[in-house]
């Protein structure tokens, strides 16, 4: 894990399926660049700019603008243009309270429905996370930490093996993330994967029970921590 540097700090980046249309594939891009703050809350996205610097044409762009604003991370205003929406103290309850239910369920299914074929990812997930939470935190870069708990999270909702539930998750997810990044270089939490680690403990023992109380537990002390750096 690479130590703070502000020359190298990563930001979230999803992997473009090639498969992908093109619409997809700016829907995805400028999801990053809002989640990661290159398009930080209040700017305009300027379709013609975005146009040039993908090589796209206004049709697909605006597919993509219009997704994210069914995510709330785009608000698009007649006459006016598209707007990233703003982040407000009061969007840290309402967006964790949401998601912390719905985490829950995901461990809870995760530990119930994961096979042997599964456990290969689960160790290499866990590997993973219990190396990085042995790095004392100020030598961690806050937004390495949000990449990494992004695979952790996709992983679980992938084992709960329900699109619908993966799908809901998944595009949430960027909106706490988002809030984590405007964090970053504040929040600065001891062990800050004890919790996922727990998670994942449990769902290769396949204790639901388990996974549950240890999602709960981490959605609540990640609300917390970003709570006092607000």
């Amino acid at each position: 894990m690479a130590a703070k540097t502000k020359e190298k700090q990563p930001r979230l980046k999803t992997p473009v399926p090639e498969n992908a249309s093109m619409a997809e594939k700016a829907y995805l891009e400028l999801r990053d660049r809002i989640v990661s703050l290159r398009l930080p809350p209040g700017e305009l996205v300027r379709e013609e700019a975005v146009m040039e610097d993908l090589g796209m044409s206004r049709t697909p762009v605006r597919e993509a603008l219009l997704r994210l604003a069914q995510e709330n991370l785009v608000a698009v205003i007649p006459r006016r243009g598209s707007f990233v929406t703003e982040v407000h103290v009061g969007d840290v309850g309402r967006i964790y309270e949401f998601r912390r239910e719905l985490e829950v369920v995901a461990a809870g299914w995760a530990a119930e429905r994961r096979t042997d074929e599964d456990l290969s990812a689960v160790d290499e997930m866990l590997a993973e996370l219990t190396e990085v939470n042995a790095i004392p935190p100020s030598e961690v870069d806050a937004r390495s930490e949000i990449i990494i708990d992004q695979r952790g999270h996709n992983l679980i909702y992938e084992l709960a093996r329900n699109p619908l539930l993966e799908a809901t998750l998944s595009s949430h997810y960027f909106l706490a993330a988002r809030i984590w990044f405007l964090a970053s270089g504040r929040v600065e939490m001891e062990d800050p994967f004890t919790g996922l680690i727990e998670v994942f403990e449990a769902i290769k023992g396949q204790d639901a029970d388990a996974a549950r109380k240890h999602a709960r537990e981490h959605s609540e002390a990640a609300e917390a921590a970003i709570r006092s750096a607000l």
